[in-house]
This record gives structure tokens, C-alpha cells and sequence, in this order.
């Protein structure tokens, strides 16, 4: 793989990144059995309203994307990840491995944490318009990752160009989400700014604050 590799991106050597190339096959087959899911209903991606409409396996789709979107962001974190634990995970898959189970483990905090947020501040959100906008906008985010992954590991481009341009996207995205969620809310209360401030800050800020104490102390 790693010759199959050298025909196409030669700006960078590429020995020992077989790894990453099984990555990349492997979240793109989990990309298919999203299609799959979605065999009559995929032209739906480049509408978001038509997305809405759709009720068929949006919680298993949801999962393969998110998961998909776990691995590609360890891939990409792989090189900044502390070796104080090299003995145990000791290749990189099981680095990325990892570095998934811990994002994984964040989206999951930060979904308690949203629950509670919205309970305590009377908000009451739609869990399945919720649902099906993150599941639309993960879709992208995944894509632009798997794009990043490709760039990051097999061109020339500079390492910190790919991953300052990658996180503009992956907030714009995530700005987009909230935008959509916001305005199309069902509940009054869920579009008042002020108590869409405190659900927001519940939802990233709390949990990236819990996770890097995790990180700390581990």
C-alpha cells in the first residue's frame, strides 16, 4: 500500500503510513453502509429540509457518522498525542484508538450535560430535530476530515496550514448547527439569546472543560 501510495502523493515520504491508508478505506466503508441506510433517501444530504422528513435509521446513521468522525479526528491528532503511554497503546492504530474512545467518551459528557442544561434551565428542546441537524451537519464534518486526513498524511502541504483550515470548517459547520437548531426550535423559551447562551455553553464549553481535567489527571 505504501507504493500504491508514493504513485500518488510524492511531495512526502509515506513509509509506515499503511495505517492510515486502512483508516481511510475503513471510515469510507462505514461512509457506504450510511449509504445503504440511506439507499432511497440520500439526495436528501444537500437538502436539510428533506433531511428532516426522513425517520429511517437516523440513530444507527447517526452513530456510523459520529464514529466516523471519531477515528478521522484521532488520525489527525495521532502526531500530538502525549507518548507518555507509548508502552501500552505502542502503534499508532492503537493511538487513534484511543484518541476515539475519548472523543466518543466527550460527545457522551456533553450529551448528559445538554440533557441537564435544559432541564435546569427550562428549556425544552426537540430531541429528534436535535437529532436529525446533527446528524445532516456530521455528515460534512466527516467528509472535510476524511479530506484533511488524506491531506495531512500524503501531500505537502504544511501540517498546521491543513489543521488551522480544517478547525474554520469544523466551526463554521458547528456554527450552522446551532443556527439551524436555534430558529427552528418549537418552544418560545428555546429562542430567547439569553437561555440559548447558557444551553450552548453546557453543551461545549462544560464538557471540554471536564475533558481536559480528565486529561490532566490522567
Amino acid at each position: 500500500m505504501s507504493s500504491i501510495a508514493t504513485v500518488f502523493f510524492l511531495e512526502r515520504p509515506v513509509d509506515n503510513l499503511d495505517w492510515v491508508i486502512y483508516i481511510l478505506v475503513s471510515t469510507l466503508l462505514l461512509v457506504v453502509v450510511g449509504r445503504l441506510l440511506f439507499s432511497n433517501n440520500y439526495e436528501a444530504l444537500i437538502n436539510i429540509e428533506r433531511f428532516q422528513e426522513i425517520n429511517d435509521n437516523q440513530a444507527l446513521f447517526g452513530l456510523i457518522f459520529q464514529l466516523s468522525f471519531a477515528v478521522l479526528t484521532g488520525t489527525i491528532l495521532m502526531d500530538y498525542l502525549v507518548s507518555d503511554y507509548d508502552y501500552i497503546f505502542h502503534t499508532p492504530a492503537l493511538k487513534v484508538l484511543a484518541a476515539a474512545v475519548l472523543i466518543l467518551i466527550f460527545f457522551g459528557i456533553r450529551s448528559v450535560l445538554g440533557t441537564v442544561a435544559a432541564y435546569a434551565f427550562g428549556i425544552s428542546h426537540d430531541r429528534n430535530l436535535n437529532l436529525k441537524t446533527t446528524n445532516y451537519f456530521r455528515v460534512y464534518s466527516v467528509a472535510i476530515l476524511w479530506i484533511a486526513v488524506l491531506l495531512f498524511y500524503f501531500t505537502g502541504i504544511t501540517k498546521p496550514a491543513i489543521l488551522v483550515v480544517l478547525t474554520i470548517f469544523l466551526i463554521l459547520i458547528r456554527v450552522f448547527t446551532y443556527h439551524y437548531l436555534f430558529k427552528n426550535q418549537p418552544e418560545k423559551q428555546s429562542k430567547i439569546w439569553y437561555y440559548n447562551i447558557l444551553y450552548l455553553c453546557a453543551l461545549e464549553i462544560l464538557p471540554l472543560l471536564v475533558l481536559f481535567k480528565f486529561l490532566n489527571l490522567w
